[in-house]
């Protein structure tokens, strides 16, 4: 049961394995603006429970938290032994009030607080820090978080080709993977490059001898040729993200391949031969399939989000990539934030427990497609 205390929330340290979490609760605080908010899932005697418990939420109702982004920390930073919260974060163009009552519509049960002013404070300054140098960071827009939560959804319903390389008619027979002990994974980093934190991934995927793709953005390129001709010494693939990072539906078959082809020029200069274009935001048409086509190249999205894009926090990164990473991922980071570095080590270290042997995106596909058959057309 949840009670109201002096206008804070207060409730017993529960079990992970607490059917209930709370009940649903409005708290506002006395402010000039409307303060940020945040959904409470529940208070637990370790980080451990409360990962456990956050893990037995998604299960339960997995469409319901899609827009969630999860974090842990102490109730009481004062007082180590005061138990460890779970909240999570709704994606900034969603009401949490609304998300609330649609986890409690569906069997579960949330609350909904004040967000903690301290830490939107510190992550506000981080962000702009990292925005301030103006080297390929980009921010995304409500509208381009939506379109990119409906990709992660889409790859669990479409085979493991077509939620990655639109237009492809492929499937592959979960036998078949089976039988060939298929295990795997592409870590893929969109963006930049940036010069502080590109070289920083760049030495931790050295030290983990694990090779990625990255996606940088042409217009941003042009100014770090040294960093692109480095990804592709140290055996990384490079692709094309466009020249200027625009919505590629909004613009003509010429537009877009004007996009691609420019960037494409480039990245030449710096040693690199682009295969793959993955569209920003992952916006794409048909006249993208045909522009990207035209020039030789094969569409590329992802499967796995780790929303390092807007929460810019190691723990809250893993959190994602802990409830959503496996075997067959596509991993979608950033190569702009000082936190996707920080949490790189860990998230390899993640995906290689749970079986992943890492390979570009280009084999990811390329392996795939010799397991897979063409999907019989319906008459």
């Amino acid at each position: 049961m949840v009670s109201m205390v002096s206008g804070a929330v207060a409730h017993p340290v529960q079990a992970a394995d607490s059917p209930h979490l709370a009940t649903v609760t409005t708290v506002r605080k006395d402010a000039d603006g409307p303060p940020a908010k945040m959904l409470q899932f529940g208070v637990y005697r370790t980080e451990a429970d409360a990962w456990v418990a956050w893990k037995a939420v998604v299960r339960r109702q997995p469409d319901m938290v899609a827009d969630l982004v999860p974090r842990v920390s102490l109730q009481r930073p004062e007082i180590p032994d005061s138990g460890f919260v779970l909240r999570a974060a709704p994606l900034p163009d969603l009401d949490p009030n609304f998300v609330c009552r649609r986890i409690v519509g569906g069997g579960g049960s949330c609350l909904v607080v004040d967000a903690d002013a301290e830490q939107t404070a510190t992550a506000t300054t981080a962000v702009a820090a990292e925005d301030n140098d103006h080297n390929g960071v980009v921010t995304y827009s409500p509208d381009q978080s939506r379109e990119m939560q409906e990709i992660e959804r889409q790859a669990a319903r479409l085979s493991r080709i077509a939620a990655i390389v639109p237009g492809n008619e492929a499937r592959v027979d979960i036998g078949a993977l089976k039988a060939s002990r298929w295990n795997l994974c592409s870590l893929t980093f969109d963006d930049g490059p940036h010069p502080a934190v590109t070289p920083r991934i760049l030495d931790i995927l050295r030290s983990e001898g694990v090779r990625a793709t990255f996606f940088p953005i042409g217009n941003v390129a042009v100014r770090h040729p040294r960093i692109i001709k480095r990804i592709v010494q140290e055996g990384h693939e490079v692709g094309n993200h466009s020249l200027t990072h625009p919505n590629m539906r909004t613009l003509t078959t010429e537009a877009q391949r004007a996009q691609i082809a420019e960037t494409n020029r480039i990245l030449a200069e710096a040693g690199a031969d682009p295969v793959l274009f993955r569209p920003p935001a992952g916006r794409w048409n048909s006249d993208t399939l045909k522009a990207v086509e035209q020039e030789k190249m094969s569409p590329a999205l992802w499967n796995v989000d780790t929303r390092d894009w807007f929460t810019r926090d190691p723990g809250k990164i893993m959190a994602q990539l802990d409830a959503t990473g496996t075997i067959g991922s596509v991993v979608l980071m950033h190569t702009t934030y000082n936190a996707t570095a920080e949490a790189l080590p860990r998230a390899i270290g993640l995906l290689r427990t749970r079986g992943c042997r890492f390979v570009t995106l280009s084999e990811w596909i390329t392996s795939l497609n010799s397991l897979a058959t063409p999907r019989i057309a319906q008459r």
